[in-house]
């Protein structure tokens, strides 16, 4: 603790300096958060030792996230008024503010002497601080834009907001611009061209939309966006905005019409035929996708991503609204209830190219017709139970992929009843005559003499100790309900 020090109350009754400098050169041009920070900060370099002297009393004393802090005290270390000595413990230390403005980079005043009378003269006298000159040169500087070019876009910012407008709005167009390669006089001459044509433009969509005022940069940016980028015409684009007048959806944030044409874009749909035919239609997807749901056993509060993601996919795949439902109602039978599940399925159906309700019925009637004949195996083997998809499985590779004839098939279910594992039993004796090429009765015969005859032969071949790992697979296999291992 220090020899001597003010109590706390001394220290809320005293008073914080801040620099005329500091008010006249950087205030201005620092964001609210930024000015708060500094200040704030300057008042706890009057008590350095204190508890509350962090980056968590920070935050808590000014309503401020931790990482905006952090951010705003960056911002003032690129202005020269503070150096960050740490970030784990977060440690500041401020310098002095004349010592900022005297280390500020100096620029040859004759290469921007031109820059400068041209800057007083578009902005009329306003009082141009140096701070806001050197804002300028390294702009230019880091950004090698032409000085002609950076006065065009002042003069362009001025129009829209009269000589008050601050260097960094100007700056934050200049920066977007020069990120599309907008640097020249030539080009900033033919982007502000093309803004001014949407002038005209932007004020029927104004008109349209119940707007008021003035059209911002910003929104000459998204109409020039939707036009070049997107490739909307701009009679697509009042219609747009009148259908949504229409259906009492006004949008006057220009963020919130961008989403709109985004969608549009994203979903290639680009005339206004093919929009409205898209609305249209979405009501019944709509409708459509919650009846889905409820046939799940689902509920969302908003069905849109529902439609969007799923159900149109689906419609746009050839699947009508009748057989979508049933697959949905045959998913929640089969306990899949979820959209993904019901996606996996259909996708099958795709593939084996059921998309019709016709087509459904079909294989919804093959299926119950199967499982007809599975439940006649599984009764035969002495098996109560129903039919699980293990037994579809087995039925469909024994009938379609092996080709076991249905007399084969008998024989085989024959042989199988009174075995312990009778399904087991009958899938490795199908199993065995598929992988012995046999095909019917007859060769089902030959096989089993032939059998009967090598393991009477293997059977006087075993010793007194048997050698298990010598048994022939076939013997064992015939034996298996009287061998135990």
């Amino acid at each position: 603790m220090p020899f001597c020090q003010f109590s706390s109350e001394s220290v809320i009754s005293n008073s914080t300096s801040v620099d005329n400098v500091f008010i006249n050169e950087f205030l201005p041009y620092a964001n609210d958060t930024c000015v708060k920070v500094y200040l704030y900060g300057l008042y706890k370099c009057t008590t350095p030792n204190t508890y509350d002297n962090t980056l968590q009393s920070f935050s808590t004393v000014l309503g401020i996230d931790e990482e905006d802090i952090y951010s705003a005290f960056l911002y003032w270390q690129e202005q020269g008024l503070v150096q960050v000595l740490s970030t784990e413990p977060f440690e500041v230390i401020y310098n002095p503010i004349k010592s900022a403005i005297s280390n500020t980079k100096k620029y040859n005043k004759d290469k921007y002497a031109n820059f400068n009378i041209q800057l007083e003269t578009v902005l009329k006298g306003k009082n141009i601080t140096l701070n806001e000159y050197y804002q300028y040169y390294e702009f230019m500087e880091v950004y090698h834009m032409e000085p002609e070019a950076l006065i065009l876009i002042v003069e362009y910012c001025v129009r829209a907001k009269g000589t008050k407008v601050g260097y960094s709005y100007v700056l934050t167009i200049a920066k977007n611009w020069a990120h599309d390669g907008i640097t020249s006089y030539e080009k900033v001459d033919e982007k502000l061209r093309e803004l001014e044509q949407n002038s005209t433009e932007i004020g029927e969509l104004f008109e349209i939309l119940g707007i008021k005022r003035i059209a911002t940069i910003d929104e000459k940016e998204y109409l020039n966006k939707w036009k070049k980028d997107y490739g909307f015409s701009f009679t697509t684009i009042k219609e747009i905005c009148k259908n949504n007048k229409k259906k009492k959806k006004i949008i006057t944030n220009f963020d919130k019409l961008d989403a709109i044409f985004k969608k549009y874009y994203e979903m290639k749909l680009s005339t206004i035929k093919e929009i409205e035919n898209y609305e249209k239609e979405k009501e019944g997807l709509y409708k459509v996708s919650r009846t889905i749901c409820k046939n799940l056993g689902l509920y969302y509060d908003n069905i849109e991503p529902v439609s969007t993601t799923y159900t149109q996919k689906w419609t746009l795949m050839g699947f009508s609204d009748d057989v979508l439902l049933s697959i949905a109602n045959y998913c929640f039978k089969s306990s899949i209830r979820s959209l993904d599940g019901m996606d996996n399925i259909i996708n099958k159906f795709f593939k084996l190219g059921i998309i019709t309700m016709e087509a459904l019925n079909e294989y919804f009637n093959s299926v119950l017709k199967a499982d007809e004949q599975i439940k006649e195996i599984l009764e035969k083997l002495g098996m109560v139970r129903n039919v699980n998809k293990f037994d579809r499985d087995f039925y469909k590779i024994w009938t379609e992929e092996w080709n076991i004839s249905s007399e084969l098939l008998n024989e085989a279910i024959n042989m199988s009843q009174n075995k312990n594992n009778p399904m087991q039993y009958l899938n490795r004796l199908l199993s065995l005559w598929h992988s012995q090429g046999v095909k019917n009765i007859e060769e089902c015969k030959k096989y089993n003499l032939q059998e009967g005859q090598n393991k009477s032969k293997n059977n006087r071949n075993f010793s007194t100790q048997r050698d298990y790992s010598q048994i022939d697979v076939t013997a064992l296999f015939d034996n298996l309900e009287e061998i135990e291992l």
